[in-house]
């Protein structure tokens, strides 16, 4: 595999139709658009092909990592690959194995799940070697792949079956077992974790759990009211004052973290039921969730303005929601097309299939503020040149959580 360094992308816009309804009515105006100054930096090459939504996690030195499945679902093969900070390539490991979960970076270690077996790899974050692995369906049963949260120096993970699920917790260094907690009936497909504060959540339902250390304790539980599954949302996010945020049938529930109950529900309306978003939240309690345009909601719930770009041949559509800067600036990358909307909905700049980059997939940011996405259908791993704004550190500013995709704060 090969990298190509600063090869320059040439870049124009198409004429620009972007309108949209602010809060008052008036039409939300376009930026100046961009002048080729996001061109690609770095690309590599590799072996990860597919239709699959790639999320590479990043460490403190800007080394990258992540994993995905080539080939069919009797005879796949699993690729965790590193590369440094300017794309050239540390490692490329195979396993087995046929799909593999998000890769999640903590404490100098890399972790990822794959399944036929369901089995936990973890890897020396500096040099790639594994420190241990273990197969979880022999073990535990576990049949799909588990979900996993990183934090107070642990490995979280909920298996997400209907029936003997559990929700455990692991020593990082040898996989060693801290304690194990039945979820019975319950199904854990989202797992986050705020301090000692473990929510798990299911189709409509969140439980919480807290970490005494070598036990864990069920706290509460909440039920979405009489949800018809028209919308089945799991996933889970956390904003800056602690409240939890869930999708469901009736629109976005926010959930307050001490009791369990039921702050707010925002309705999104019927327009959203095909929308597979998920909710990404600003230090400001703001947040952001796609339905073919990006939506900005503020923290008590009302609508701030939603995006209609009009751009190239095919325009931004936001079936996931943006990674979120320190400047508040909106980055989305997915069908054909990688864009930047500022702040107050405005567009600011988009690279489209002008720029000759096939299909990205949701972005990340390195520590240099420039932009890392993945392209499946090619298998090719992009880095173009930012704004020179990071990832924001307050709220939850992408799927995710943080560069290292821990799922926690």
């Amino acid at each position: 595999m090969k990298k190509t360094i600063y090869s320059i992308v040439t870049v124009a816009l198409f004429a620009i139709l972007f309108s949209s309804c602010g809060k008052d009515g008036n039409p939300i105006i376009p930026g100046d658009g961009d002048t080729g100054k996001h061109p690609e930096l770095w690309h590599y090459d590799c072996n990860i092909k597919g239709l699959e939504n790639i999320y590479p996690a990043i460490d403190e030195q800007g080394n990258i990592f992540l994993a995905g499945a080539s080939g069919d679902l009797e005879n796949g093969v699993v690729h965790f690959v590193s590369v440094d900070k300017d794309g050239n390539e540390r490692w490329d490991k195979t396993i087995n194995a046929t799909a593999a979960s998000y890769v999640i970076y903590g404490d100098g270690k890399v972790f990822v799940s794959t399944i036929n077996p369901v089995t936990i790899h973890v890897y020396d974050a500096s040099n790639g070697s594994e420190l241990w692995s273990k197969n979880y369906t022999n073990d535990y049963g576990f049949e799909w792949l588990p979900v996993m949260s990183y934090a107070n120096h642990k490995l979280y993970l909920g298996s997400g079956q209907f029936i003997n699920g559990v929700l455990m917790a692991l020593n990082p260094s040898d996989g060693t077992e801290l304690w194990l907690r039945n979820l019975y009936d319950r199904i854990g497909i989202s797992l986050v974790v705020d301090g000692t504060k473990l929510f798990i959540g299911g189709m409509g339902n969140i439980t919480r759990y807290e970490d005494n250390g070598n036990s864990c304790d069920s706290i509460w539980h909440w039920e979405e009211s009489e949800p018809s599954r028209d919308y089945i949302g799991f996933e889970i996010t956390i904003a800056e004052n602690g409240n939890i945020y869930t999708r469901g049938d009736y629109g976005v529930n926010i959930i307050s973290p001490e009791t369990g109950e039921a702050i707010k529900v925002v309705s999104l309306g019927e327009s959203f039921d095909n929308s597979s978003s998920s909710i990404t939240i600003d230090g400001d309690g703001n947040f952001y969730i796609g339905n073919g345009n990006l939506h900005k909601y503020s923290p008590d719930g009302s609508l701030e303005w939603k995006s209609d770009i009009n751009v190239g041949i095919i325009s931004p559509n936001y079936i996931t929601a943006p990674l979120i800067s320190e400047e508040g600036k909106l980055y989305n990358g997915e069908l054909f097309s990688l864009s930047c909307v500022k702040s107050n909905g405005n567009l600011d700049w988009v690279l489209g299939t002008e720029a000759g980059i096939g299909n990205l997939h949701p972005v990340v940011m390195d520590h240099d503020g420039n932009l890392i996405s993945y392209s499946t259908e090619r298998g090719v791993l992009y880095c173009f040149k930012g704004d020179g704004s990071k990832l924001a550190t307050k709220g939850w500013p992408k799927r995710y959580g943080n560069m290292g995709n821990t799922c926690s704060r």
